[in-house]
Order: structure tokens, then C-alpha cells, then sequence
């Protein structure tokens, strides 16, 4: 079996939906409604009295998903909440019969480094959530490995599509169209970014838990650079509106390289073998 952990977020209901026809895949949410409709049912990181009910059984496999606050970058729960939390369950798990475990990274924890940037860069965090997530990375390694658990990190670049947060640029620009906004406000526009539709991250996601080759940390991303103005105009043309950018309006983020994107090669090389059961 596959348990997937936090199934009512944006990249969880990507992975339920991708995994819809199998019937080996487990899904659990903190939100209770959600979790009502699920086939794993409710599991929260701040009730440790419920891991119990995970009933991992010898060479089951893991997909860790849930992560609070976002998009607040910035503040500190992400590492004196979140962080705690998630150590003390990964403790739980080394001492159960999982066999591998699939945890979603982030590519902030490069920092601001720019380029294309692959898996052996030295990690550079700069706010909270990426300072949180590469320490998690970093003490989950070490953990699984000495546990004999099979461990992989993927370190997701910019996702957009069905189920994102109403707030962020995509879905915020839609909802301008659908407005019959003239203009849509946002920064320079010159940024350039590595955009994966949140279906492929699933596929992914469920690729790399099935398989007993793919260890370790891994980009995932498209690995093609586009800047965020060319993303926003495709998607422009693609609803066939005549709204208009207004550029420049927000200033660029400090906590973001001006261009980067992945190198996925690493990826692709583990895909290509055929070896994804």
C-alpha cells in the first residue's frame, strides 16, 4: 500500500486524483469533511495518538505532503511548529515497517542562486519555510538511511493548475479575466521561473513511491525556463482575452533569485531506465 499524507492540500488532491483507478493508495487530511469522503480517512501531525491508525504493514510506502502556513514564507512556525512536528513523526516512522518514503521539497531551498540549478548545489535557504524544509531534508536523510528506509526528496519548483491557492498569480489572473478586468497588475514580469502543471507533479510523486530505484533528492520542475510574463500572456491568449499586464506595479521578491530554474536531468535519467513499476 501507499499512505499519502495530507491529501486535501493543492499537490494532495493532484496525487488522489492521479491515483483515482488504484486501488493500493491510501489518502489522509487534517480536514475532517475531506477526510470523510477518503479511503484512509482523518490523520492530523498534532494528534500523535492517531499515527496508530496508520496500520503500516511491512513494505507499504509513504507520500509526506502537509506543510502549514503557506504562503507565508517568512514566519516562524515553519520552524518552531512545523519542522517539530514533522521530526517527531518521521521519528514515529523509522520505527514502523515502511519501506520508502516519497517527501515534498521545495526549490527555495537553493536559495538565490541563479541558473539552471541541479541536485548537487550546496542548499542555500534564505527565509523560514526553506530554512525549515532543508533541515527536514537534511535530518530525514540521515534518519531513513540508518533506518534501512528508502528515501526521496522532491524538491518542487513553481506547480500551477487545479486546486491552487485562489491568491496566487495563475488563479488570480483568471479571475481578472473572468472580471472583464482591463488590466491585470503585477511586478516586472522579467523573472524567470520553472512552471509544472500540478498533474505532472502527481504522476511524479506517485512514479517515484512505486519505485525501488529512485532514491535520494530529485527536481521537480519541467526544466524549461520561462519568465513570468511570457507565462502570464500564454495563458492570456489561451482564454483569448484582451486583458492587458500592467507591469512593474509589485516590486520583484528578496527572497527569490531573478532567474532560475531545474535541471531535471537526474529525474529523467531514473525515468527513462523503465525502472517505475
Amino acid at each position: 500500500m501507499i499512505h499519502v499524507i495530507g491529501a486535501s492540500g493543492f499537490i494532495g488532491r493532484a496525487v488522489a486524483k492521479a491515483g483515482a483507478n488504484r486501488s493500493d493508495i491510501l489518502y489522509y487530511s487534517s480536514n475532517k469533511d475531506f477526510a470523510a469522503t477518503l479511503n484512509g480517512g482523518y490523520f492530523s501531525l498534532a494528534e500523535c495518538s492517531l499515527w496508530n491508525n496508520l496500520e503500516i504493514k511491512e513494505g507499504d510506502r509513504l507520500i509526506f505532503l502537509p506543510w502549514r502556513n503557506l504562503p507565508n514564507y517568512t514566519n516562524p512556525i515553519h520552524l518552531t511548529e512545523n519542522l517539530t512536528e514533522c521530526l517527531k513523526f518521521f521519528e514515529f516512522l523509522a520505527s514502523t515497517a515502511v519501506k520508502k518514503i516519497v517527501i515534498a521539497g521545495t526549490c527555495y531551498e537553493y536559495g538565490l542562486q541563479n541558473g539552471q540549478l541541479s541536485e548537487s548545489l550546496p542548499t542555500k535557504p534564505v527565509n523560514c519555510y526553506a530554512v525549515a524544509k532543508d533541515a527536514l531534508r537534511s535530518i530525514a536523510e540521515s534518519l531513513f538511511t540508518s533506518s534501512n528506509i528508502g528515501f526521496a526528496w522532491l524538491r518542487i519548483f513553481y506547480p500551477f493548475g487545479e486546486g491552487q491557492n485562489p491568491n496566487s498569480l495563475l488563479p488570480s489572473l483568471i479571475r481578472a479575466i473572468d472580471n472583464g478586468d482591463r488590466y491585470f497588475d503585477t511586478s516586472q514580469g522579467d523573472q524567470i521561473r520553472d512552471f509544472i502543471h500540478v498533474d505532472e507533479v502527481a504522476d511524479i510523486f506517485i512514479k517515484v513511491a512505486d519505485s525501488d530505484s529512485a532514491h535520494g533528492v530529485y527536481n521537480v520542475a519541467s526544466g524549461n525556463p520561462m519568465s513570468i510574463r511570457d507565462f502570464l500572456e500564454s495563458h492570456i491568449r489561451s482564454r483569448q482575452s484582451s486583458i492587458q499586464l500592467n507591469l512593474g506595479v509589485y516590486p520583484r521578491r528578496k527572497d527569490e533569485p531573478l532567474a532560475f530554474w531545474a535541471d531535471r536531468s537526474a529525474l529523467d535519467a531514473v525515468i527513462c531506465t523503465g525502472q517505475f513499476i
